[in-house]
């Protein structure tokens, strides 16, 4: 599996990741072991390509290898859990069986876990999770952890779901790690222990993945700009503009319009239009509407700028709406 695309100084941009028709050459294959599989499963799905998910599992199903015929079977069930399909997962990892091979038996009961806790069945679950836990064996053990921390954080015990991701930190594989500690930093947040959060939000931005190592740049910048310290403002304006750099589609469009809003309320206007554009095209409703509500309250020309605003009063919150609606009459009314 090939690394993320660099930027912003060390962060990841988009995941670059084989094309699954390379997969089907036998050399570039077998170069995947049973855990490489489930690997570059998890990362396709990760990034929202669960069709090269499906792709590879139909290839690993198609092995002269049992071990990596059941990982395709195993990659089935995450494709059917990624299609919001619980019941299908849980029959595909059933199929599997028991296993005396600890490699097949952590990832039946993770997966098993998963599709359980899917469907609602909490006891279930957690059984299943607390026996992938059990097995110690790396990156499994590590993401049993991860899910049960989210099992815990569903039922609203966010104690013990810290727990459940501290324990996850030690199950030492790098890239499960940094996940963990995304999530244990996430779970101080809710918390309100901020100062606590700062330092697993720093190693998590050590994921090769985006949905890891951005999203932990980006709520730290927003912890340091909240503390109220001159100096960690300064950090955080510095954190997003890494942020920014990596042109991430889902994360820099969310640190562009973070960077306008922050020079618009220190009264300097240089590269906001550019920074609130970069953010109307955020696929989060909410992040766009407020670059066009902003776009609307700074551009010079009042065409574009009721066209901003128009956008915003459609799209937004009932508090952007109501802003927007009153600088568009503002606006009006000046002109």
């Amino acid at each position: 599996m090939s690394g993320a695309q660099g930027g912003g100084d060390g962060l990841p941009g988009p995941l670059r990741l084989p094309d699954p028709g390379d997969l089907l050459d036998d050399e570039s294959f077998d170069q995947l072991d049973f855990a490489g599989i489930l690997e570059l499963a998890r990362a396709f799905i990760d990034a929202d390509a669960v069709e090269h998910a499906s792709a590879l599992a139909v290839r690993a199903t198609a092995s002269a290898s049992p071990k990596r015929r059941t990982a395709g079977v195993l990659v089935s069930a995450l494709v059917q859990l990624a299609r919001k399909r619980p019941k299908d997962a849980l029959k595909s990892v059933n199929s599997v069986g028991e296993s005396p091979d600890p490699d097949i038996a952590g990832e039946v009961f993770l997966i098993r876990g998963m599709a359980m806790h899917a469907r609602r069945k909490w006891a279930e679950a957690d059984a299943n999770y607390q026996l992938a836990m059990m097995l110690r064996n790396g990156a499994t053990s590590g993401l049993a952890a991860i899910h049960l921390g989210f099992l815990r954080v569903s039922l609203g015990d966010e104690e013990a779901a810290a727990q459940n991701f501290a324990a996850a930190t030690t199950c030492g594989d790098p890239v499960v790690i940094a996940r963990a500690q995304l999530e244990l930093a996430l779970a101080f947040d809710r918390n309100g222990r901020r100062d606590a959060a700062i330092a697993p939000y720093e190693a998590a931005m050590s994921s090769p993945h985006p949905n890891v190592a951005l999203r932990a740049a980006f709520n730290l910048a927003g912890l340091l700009r909240d503390s109220g310290d001159p100096k960690a403002a300064v950090l955080s304006g510095a954190m997003l503009e890494r942020v920014y750099a990596t042109g991430h589609p889902d994360y820099a469009p969310k640190a562009a319009v973070e960077l306008a809003v922050g020079r618009l309320e220190a009264d300097q206007t240089d590269g906001v239009v550019e920074l609130l554009t970069v953010g109307t095209t955020s696929a989060d409703p909410a992040v766009a509407a407020l670059a066009h509500l902003h776009l609307g309250s700074c551009l010079v020309d009042p065409v574009q700028a009721d066209q901003h605003l128009a956008i915003a009063m459609k799209t937004g919150s009932r508090e952007i709406k109501r802003a927007a609606s009153r600088t568009r009459k503002l606006r009006r009314a000046a002109n």
